[in-house]
């Protein structure tokens, strides 16, 4: 009996040892409200513009020589954060190695480099763009959030990326997207 009496005595220590929470901690506190969503139509037509853009960018200059586009721009709003999209484009459309080329000519190959260096800064022109379009349609959201655009740069194995860079990454808070002020790294 003395035995039983202990051993309930001893599983009931853990309730005496809780310790109280203070009345601040227990109280509901009010959440911050979230930052305003954009629709995902807002958010599509945004990615068919830069599509476009970036389709459009070297008909111009040289309607025989088009930007490829690599797949379909991409955009999210992360909560608390901002806007981000990304795209992955080739600046030159560029022939492939295959059975009936087994090689790129040299003259070819220089050629799809100068293409390149001379429309990259096309392409940030494009970027800076882009994010002054996302602030704009974005302008429900506090000026302080985020917009990123980061546009993959795709190249063939054969190609010489010499000064070129992997990726452009633009970025700024919406305010500073707005006015054309934005933080550009190259990787």
């Amino acid at each position: 009996m003395r035995l039983r009496a202990g051993l309930l005595l001893l599983a009931m220590t853990p309730a005496w040892a809780q310790i109280a929470k203070p009345a601040a901690l227990s109280s509901p506190t009010v959440a911050p409200k979230p930052a305003p969503r954009l629709s995902s139509s807002v958010l599509g037509e945004l990615e068919k513009t830069f599509d476009s853009r970036l389709g459009t960018m070297a008909d111009k200059a040289d309607p025989n020589e088009p930007v490829e586009l690599m797949g379909d721009t991409r955009g999210i709003q992360l909560l608390d954060y901002g806007l981000v999209f990304t795209a992955d484009v080739s600046l030159v459309k560029t022939p492939s190695i295959n059975p009936f080329q087994k090689e790129i000519p040299k003259t070819v190959q220089e050629r799809v480099h100068q293409l390149r260096v001379e429309r990259l800064p096309a392409l940030k022109v494009a970027m800076k763009e882009m994010l002054r379009n996302m602030a704009i349609a974005g302008a429900q959201l506090p000026a302080t959030q985020q917009m990123v655009l980061s546009v993959r740069l795709y190249y063939g194995t054969w190609e010489n990326t010499a000064g070129m860079p992997a990726e452009v990454v633009m970025r700024a808070t919406r305010a500073n997207a707005a006015a054309g002020t934005v933080e550009t790294e190259e990787r």
